[in-house]
C-alpha cells in the first residue's frame, strides 16, 4: 500500500507526462550565440551574482507560454503557423546595446537590443498574441520589447556604470526565415531548450 507521499509524486510525475514547458523564440545562428555568450562571460568575469546565459539558451524570446497541456499544443502550433504566414522573411540588427529589465538601476534581467528588424519583431508578436488568444492562450500585461537576454541576477542590482560602459560590436544583416516552438526542460543545472518546431515565414 502506498503512502500519502508516494500516491502525491505519482500524481506529480503524471502530470508532467501531460504537460510541457514552452515557449515561442525567434532562433538566433549558432556562431553569433557563441559571440554573444563569449561577450558576455568576458564583461561579467567580475560579476560573481550575475548568472550568465548558456550559449545554447540565447534567442529572441516573441511568447513565453508556460507549462501546456499536451493535447492544445497543436492548437498552438496553427496559430503560429498562421502567423508565419503572415510575415516575409526579413533581415534585423543586434545593435550592440546593453540594457536591463526592469531597469539598469535595478537590474534582473540583462539583455542585448535589437536595432534595424526590431519593429518586423514586434509586429510579429503582435500577431501572435492575437492568434494565440483565439486558443486561449492569455495576453501579455507588460509592453514587449525585441530584445536578447545575456544574464540574469537573483537579486536586483545596480549596474548602470556597467551599461553605460560597455557595448558589443553591432552584428547587421542576420536573417529571420522563421518562428520556432521550444521546450524548456527544467534540469539540476538549468534549463535545456529543445526545439519542438519550426515554422517558416513566408
Amino acid at each position: 500500500m502506498k503512502s500519502i507521499i508516494e500516491k502525491k509524486e505519482l500524481v506529480k510525475e503524471d502530470k508532467n507526462n501531460f504537460e510541457k514547458r514552452l515557449f515561442i523564440a525567434i532562433d538566433i545562428p549558432e556562431f553569433i550565440k557563441d559571440d554573444i555568450y563569449n561577450f558576455t562571460v568576458a564583461l561579467l568575469k567580475e560579476e560573481k551574482q550575475i548568472k550568465v546565459v548558456s550559449n545554447s539558451n540565447i534567442h529572441i524570446t516573441l511568447k513565453f507560454l508556460g507549462n501546456i497541456n499536451t493535447g492544445k499544443i497543436n492548437k498552438i502550433e496553427k496559430a503560429i503557423k498562421e502567423t508565419a504566414d503572415t510575415f516575409g522573411r526579413f533581415k534585423y540588427e543586434i545593435n550592440g546595446k546593453i540594457n536591463a529589465f526592469p531597469g539598469p538601476n535595478n537590474a534582473r534581467v540583462v539583455f542585448l537590443e535589437i536595432g534595424n528588424g526590431g519593429r518586423q519583431i514586434s509586429e510579429i508578436y503582435n500577431e501572435l498574441e492575437s492568434n494565440l488568444s483565439m486558443v486561449k492562450i492569455r495576453k501579455e500585461k507588460r509592453k514587449f520589447f525585441p530584445h536578447i537576454t545575456i544574464a540574469r541576477i537573483k537579486n536586483k542590482k545596480n549596474i548602470e556604470q556597467l551599461v553605460n560602459n560597455h557595448e558589443m560590436d553591432s552584428v547587421d544583416c542576420l536573417d529571420c526565415l522563421e518562428i520556432t516552438l521550444f521546450e524548456s526542460r527544467l534540469k539540476l543545472q538549468g534549463a535545456e531548450y529543445a526545439i519542438l518546431n519550426k515554422f517558416s515565414l513566408k
